[in-house]
């Protein structure tokens, strides 16, 4: 086994590599009398039952899906399969996912006070997968503690070479996720092993997906937000009659209503109706108010107040970090040469924790490296932090006219997180301290995050609408974020838009493709971060949130051998000692990566104004999808369109020609039999620009399109792209692309959009592991039944021969860490009828048959769900009979 407090990176890869041998006694079977009960008949809970089975149906699973052949509920049962060293590698598909778990130890977990036996988990240290990779390919390891002690996790990526290609991306906490790169059009078999080095025990899931494509997510989304808070959008007729008051009977008390925008309300259940439990989650019981309130009449939407957080993190000592060597990154001396007004003229709302001030009880008495740039004091609100997040003290947690960030004590905390975001776009050259990208643009200091770095969806609607009616607000910069994708959010960022606002947001710092609100929004643009060499960081997001990169730093190197970490520095202050001081600080983040673009585009409206041009929003969209703005750096998963440079976005402004351009979203399309159809948003760029199809690719016939693309007409905003799947062979992967010419203002463009289908997966080598198939009453009042069912010819079949009349819950999953619960995050799971959305299933007098459900280890996400669900910890599988016990002891599954 790996032992040790830490997983030093060499130490790691050194002990991995010798798995050969250390790993040998990972892993092993042998059985235990810990475990579900192998089809225990739970009790009859009372009632009359119906003859015959009286529930039966089937699981299938989702393709390419497969189970770790020894987890430890194949070693409780003695059916582990060992796959530790590399000889005995586990199989798996193009693309897939599987699910697994690992433990440096063997041992117990803590009894949580029922009857029965206490369950265990067995040590195994390794697992080790073969699987060929493609150019592109990306691999996303995800981790979730089985036990109160965190894991110490280590992955190794190995070509036929030998050798580690994961390098930094799989050091450290975990996600773990590396995008494969190979010479083109190569598909090279690699070994993935998985490590245990210390720590507890844990499940994994580890998925390859395609280049452009996202990876799954094996957790149920928990976005936070404000307890016992909503945003409601009544719909027009009713908000125009009516107002709010047809909410008043929602809540006993009648709730508290704060205007947001024309006929959107932030709602406030009044404390009467709150939950008073202490053993119930008060985020799902705000949840719940939430779904009452959509039943009300005339609500078009209600959704939860969900929260946003800053997007840096402060590695240590500011002393360090003296050079700003990631503005020749970008090229800026030489656009500022090009733009020597840096900004004059062009308003930049830096929407954040607020500025520093040395007297932060009263307006003013800003940073000195920002107080030249910040407007003057004019009585309106700019601080828009209330209730909770609001740690003012002068301002009772309302809203106020003063953005100063009131601290918080901490050295190392999250505030002035917005006013080292507020020296990277607008620091003044007063040659002292540092300069921003734009040192001559006007700084609007907008207060939107408070407590912990946190702020509301209604406190940033309400700072957005706000800056939606200035018309001297240019660009707004959000270096924060959010995995919830609030509708109420993106319509206030549509508004900003479309009054002439650029919104630029931080992509995100969990180093994956999760999606990261709002930067993922169509109408803002989302920064990822680079190092010193123009290589992603090692925590900045991909994918769909990243529609470009600036640097953002990255404290683990040293990529320009400056000598110290390639950390961004800027404006910071301290109150640790009771008194407010300006100070600089060295960040890293997508929040700093963020503000080089708004600044960026600071200096190019104000190039273009100079010279009696203008720059609009659509305008830096048209160019950055016509690649006037960027200089590319690799593939688009990581790097969007490429690394910002300020000299040709400040020529392609002062060109005053800005070229129309047909951009889509998504990229690329991956289909497979879970997704036989997706939409494809084609955006012109500016908007109302005259766009005519010339010519269209000829298309196979398994591929169509709704509607459809016809020459000599405008293309549709939307399209509906279909795979016919029973005319391709499940055994073969597809490659196509959707291509067509295009007349864009009297210029023909072309547009390629690649399509694969990858059907590498008969049906019947599909595995998920052993399912525990259970009826839970939601009431609690019969006792939950079990079926043990395992897959054949890639399916489950299951039956309950009894049962009480009544409505139950039907589910099953995967215990793969054998601590009695299944469909924990991590875990395969099925839910009758849809994964997330549990729904009753009636058991009356005549038998139910032909029930049909779907598992994997994928979880659904917030916008499939609908509504969020919070403290989900699995289904409890009945505690195992001494009958069954023997049943174990004698070795039979």
């Amino acid at each position: 086994m790996i032992s040790g407090t830490e997983i030093g990176r060499f130490k790691a890869l050194a002990v991995l590599a010798a798995s050969l041998v250390l790993f040998a006694c990972g892993g092993g079977g042998g059985s235990s009398d810990n475990g579900g009960d192998d089809g225990g008949d739970g009790g009859d809970g009372g009632g009359d039952a119906p003859s015959g089975p009286a529930l039966s149906g089937t699981i299938t699973i989702e393709s390419r899906t497969r189970v770790d052949s020894d987890t430890a509920d194949d070693s409780r049962t003695g059916t582990a399969v060992e796959n530790d060293p590399v000889a005995l590698a586990q199989w798996l598909p193009e693309t897939g996912t599987v699910g697994g778990y690992l433990s440096a130890t063997a041992g117990v977990y803590p009894d949580d006070g029922l009857n029965g036996p206490v369950f265990s988990y067995n040590q195994d240290t390794i697992d080790s997968f073969r699987i060929r990779l493609n150019d592109g390919d990306r691999v996303v390891l995800q981790v979730f503690a089985a036990s109160p002690v965190d894991p110490e996790v280590a992955m190794i990526i190995s070509p036929p070479s030998g050798g580690d290609i994961c390098g930094n991306d799989c050091f450290g906490p975990p996600p773990f996720s590396h995008q494969v790169s190979l010479p083109d059009g190569e598909t090279v078999e690699h070994v993935v092993r998985i490590g245990a080095a210390g720590g507890g025990p844990f499940r994994y899931v580890l998925t390859v997906s395609a280049e452009g494509t996202q990876a799954t997510s094996a957790a149920f989304p928990e976005p936070a937000l404000v307890e016992d808070e909503a945003i409601v959008v009544m719909d027009t007729a009713t908000a125009a009659a009516q107002g709010a008051r047809p909410l008043r009977s929602a809540a006993a008390g009648g709730p508290d209503y704060r205007p947001l925008a024309p006929g959107v309300w932030a709602v406030t259940r009044p404390q009467t109706a709150t939950l008073r439990s202490q053993s119930v989650d008060r985020r799902e019981d705000t949840v719940a108010w939430i779904r009452s309130l959509q039943q009300q009449p005339g609500v078009r939407l209600a959704e939860p107040n969900y929260r946003y957080r800053s997007l840096a993190v402060n590695p240590g000592n500011d002393s360090l970090y003296r050079l700003q060597w990631h503005y020749p990154l970008i090229s800026l001396p030489v656009a500022w040469q090009s733009a020597p007004n840096g900004g004059q003229g062009v308003g930049v709302a830096v929407m954040d924790t607020g500025l520093f001030s040395s007297q932060p009880a009263s307006y003013g008495n800003w940073h000195p490296d920002l107080a030249a740039n910040v407007i003057g004091f004019s009585g309106e609100i700019l601080d828009f932090v209330s209730g909770e997040l609001d740690i003012d003290t002068e301002d009772n947690q309302q809203r106020d006219v003063n953005p100063a960030d009131p601290g918080d004590g901490r050295s190392q905390a999250s505030n002035f997180h917005g006013t080292h975001v507020a020296g990277i776009v607008a620091g003044v050259d007063n040659q002292q301290g540092i300069v921003g990208v734009a040192p001559k643009s006007t700084l609007y200091p907008v207060r939107v995050l408070g407590r912990d770095g946190s702020g509301s969806t209604a406190d940033l609607v309400a700072a957005l609408n706000w800056a939606a009616t200035r018309s001297d607000v240019d660009v707004i910069n959000l270096s924060l974020g959010g995995s919830a994708p609030s509708d109420t959010l993106r319509q206030a960022i549509d508004r900003a838009h479309n009054a002439g606002k650029l919104v630029v947001a931080a992509a995100g710092n969990e180093g994956i493709d999760q999606l990261t609100y709002p930067a993922a929004f169509e109408r803002v643009v989302g920064v990822g971060a680079v190092d010193g060499a123009k290589v992603r960081a090692s925590y900045s997001n991909i994918g769909g949130s990243v529609d470009l990169v600036a640097p953002g730093g990255d404290a683990t190197r040293d990529a320009n051998l400056d000598g110290d970490a390639d950390l961004i520095i800027s404006a910071w202050g301290d109150d640790s000692q009771g008194r407010f001081e300006p100070m600089y600080a060295g960040l890293q983040g997508t929040s700093m990566a963020a503000p080089h673009v708004s600044g960026v585009y600071a200096l190019m409206k104000g190039a273009a104004q100079d010279q009696g041009l203008d720059v609009t929003p659509d305008d830096f969209f048209a160019m950055l999808a016509s690649g006037e703005l960027t200089d590319p750096l690799g593939n688009r998963t990581e790097y969007g369109a490429g690394l910002i440079n300020a000299v040709k976005a400040v020529d392609a402004a002062l060109a005053g020609a800005t070229p129309v351009v047909l951009a889509a979203e998504p990229s690329s399309l991956q289909f497979s039999e879970a997704r036989a159809t997706q939409t494809l948003n084609l955006t012109v760029y500016p908007s109302g620009q005259p766009v005519t199809v010339q010519s269209v690719a000829s298309v196979p016939g398994w591929l169509s399109l709704s509607p459809q693309l016809v020459v000599g007409q405008v293309p549709p905003e939307t399209l509906q792209v279909s795979v016919d799947l029973d005319q391709l062979n499940q055994d073969t992967s597809y490659a196509t692309e959707l291509a067509f010419s295009y007349d864009a203002a009297g210029q023909q463009r072309e547009l390629a959009v690649p399509i694969t289908v990858r059907r590498v997966d008969p049906e019947d080598q599909r595995d998920a592991g052993r399912h525990y198939v259970l009826l839970v009453d939601p009431d609690d009042e019969v006792e939950t039944q079990q079926a043990v069912v395992v897959v054949s010819n890639g399916q489950y079949q299951f039956e309950f021969a009894d049962a009480a009349l009544g409505e139950y819950l039907l589910v099953a999953g995967t215990d793969i860490d054998n601590n009695g619960l299944i469909c924990e995050n991590g875990e395969a799971c099925a839910e009758y009828p849809v994964i997330g959305l549990p729904e009753p299933v009636a058991i009356g007098e005549a038998p139910v048959s032909g029930v049909v459900m779907n598992t994997g280890f994928r979880r659904p996400t917030l916008s499939e769900m609908g509504l969020p669900r919070y403290g989900f910890k699995g289904y409890r599988v009945p505690r195992p009979t001494q009958m069954a016990i023997k049943h174990y002891q004698g070795g039979t599954p």
